[in-house]
């Protein structure tokens, strides 16, 4: 036995205290509240649970590993843990007070090896100043008072310069934007969230962050098998089994139809609708339908299923809509006359662009007019991230830029803060990288007109209701 210093902190907080112990139990979360760490990593599958282990590295350069060895939800989990430098024990205590809050009580025992004994004695006022801060930093992520931060002019200004703001597209943009970030400690228990394009990349890791909050999540995919497949997996890693797939071509407006039709006959709410579905199409091509493909996909298909959507949205007491968009839109003006790319050189990357444009169009109309359902709308930037999608549809890209692209998990934690934090409720028709506001413009050409919105606006309701109606044909058609 070496030398042994302990700890013994408490908080109250105005939460239930099944929200409590959702949200400190899931232990990597540990650096959105504890200043003195750096990142936590869960070292094994399923949710919390007798056995789970978690790497959590110090911002001092110390890993520690924990291990849960005991748990009784809602009340108690104690944990060992080990490093070069000490063992513990560590004990987390949930009650409910006579007023209704949740008290949370740390109690720590931190065992030094007697070759440390004189210097652990210099540690008690340390740690416990460890500790406080540690508690008073989970109180905060509990309270959840956070505000949205107002779009930064640096940031807007660096935009608008295009070069000054293009690391920021990197990962090294990424984690200096984390810095400043904060908890996210919202409860998503039995929430639903419905994510196209869920089998890969963005949309794969929102489905699987979504899963592990709690929520109740659908995944939109065209593969069934893959997507079986997909929803084991997330079931297997999380430990949320409610975890279901919904099978559609997101490129076909019938089936988009009948995937539309699917929800409203079941009735339930859906809390989150994250439209994420997407590709760069070359050369040209036409659907079944008849459509570009391009458009059929990035803008037609979001605003077809959202706009049928509607309805249950509204059921929710706070839904929310993520389209996930690209920072191509800002090279890229509507092209109403020509959304289906017919005229001159056709450019998937363009089409793509314009597309996006069209989808930002989309969420700044659809947040202003269904705000009074309490529906917030936001659209997003992933950022430069390693997906499938971008190696496979922009190669030259893809290699230049592979040493600074972000993971798939990077570029899709805006997706999911959009969908589940508080303080982005809180914010409407925005689009936002890094959990930041940007521009919707950066160049006034790419502005367009209310005439033009409103044209936009036009064509697709007519195509909503023309699509509804008519039968496929029976080959996909190619035109350079």
């Amino acid at each position: 036995m070496g030398s042994l210093v302990t700890l013994d902190e408490s908080i109250e907080v105005e939460r239930s205290i099944t929200e409590v112990f959702a949200y400190v139990s899931e232990f990597s979360r540990i650096q959105e509240w504890d200043p003195a760490v750096e990142r936590g990593h869960k070292l094994t599958s399923g949710a919390p649970a007798k056995d789970s282990e978690y790497q959590i590295d110090m911002k001092v350069g110390l890993s520690l590993h924990y291990r849960i060895i005991e748990l009784e939800p809602d009340r108690r989990m104690l944990m060992t843990v080990d490093s070069r430098l000490f063992t513990a024990r560590e004990e987390i205590l949930f009650s409910t007070t006579s007023t209704g809050a949740t008290c949370v009580r740390y109690i720590a025992t931190f065992d030094f090896p007697k070759a440390l004994a004189t210097a652990s004695k210099l540690f008690p006022a340390g740690m416990e100043r460890v500790g406080k801060g540690a508690m008073h930093g989970l109180k905060q992520a509990l309270e959840d008072n956070f505000e949205p931060k107002e779009q930064s002019r640096a940031l807007a200004i660096a935009d608008r310069l295009v070069l000054p703001g293009l690391w920021r597209f990197t990962r090294f943009g990424y984690r200096a934007a984390r810095r400043n970030w904060k908890p996210v400690s919202a409860y998503l228990g039995n929430l639903h969230a419905v994510v196209t394009g869920a089998t890969g990349g963005l949309g794969l890791e929102a489905a699987k962050s979504l899963a592990a909050l709690g929520a109740r999540v659908t995944l939109v995919a065209r593969n069934k098998d893959k997507a079986e497949l997909v929803a084991a997996d997330i079931r297997k890693e999380t430990g949320n089994q409610h975890v279901t797939v919904e099978i559609c071509e997101m490129s076909l407006m019938g089936d988009v139809h009948k995937l539309a039709d699917r929800f409203i006959a079941a009735g339930q709410p859906i809390d989150i609708l994250i439209n994420n579905a997407g590709a760069v199409f070359n050369p040209r091509e036409q659907t079944p339908e008849s459509l570009e493909k391009s458009f059929a996909l990035l803008l037609l298909a979001p605003f077809i299923l959202t706009e049928r959507l509607r309805p249950l949205l509204a059921k929710s007491s706070s839904a929310r809509v993520v389209n996930v968009s690209s920072g191509g839109m800002y090279s890229q003006k509507i092209q109403v006359g020509d959304l289906q790319s017919k005229y001159g050189k056709y450019s998937g990357s363009v089409a793509y662009a314009r597309a996006k444009r069209g989808l930002m169009i989309l969420t700044e109309v659809w947040a202003a007019r269904w705000r009074a359902d309490g529906i917030t709308v936001n659209a997003m930037h992933p950022g430069w991230a390693d997906t499938p999608g971008v190696e496979q549809s922009l190669p030259t890209f893809y290699k230049i830029t592979q040493p600074l692209l972000r993971s798939p998990q990077e570029g899709a934690d805006t997706i999911v803060w959009l969908a589940a934090s508080t303080e982005a409720g809180k914010v409407s028709g925005k689009f936002w990288l890094d959990r930041e506001q940007h521009p919707s413009h950066i160049f006034k050409r790419t502005q367009e007109t209310l005439v033009e919105r409103e044209q936009l606006l036009t064509v697709l309701a007519e195509l909503l209701t023309a699509t509804g109606q008519r039968k496929p044909t029976k080959q996909t058609r190619r035109s350079a």
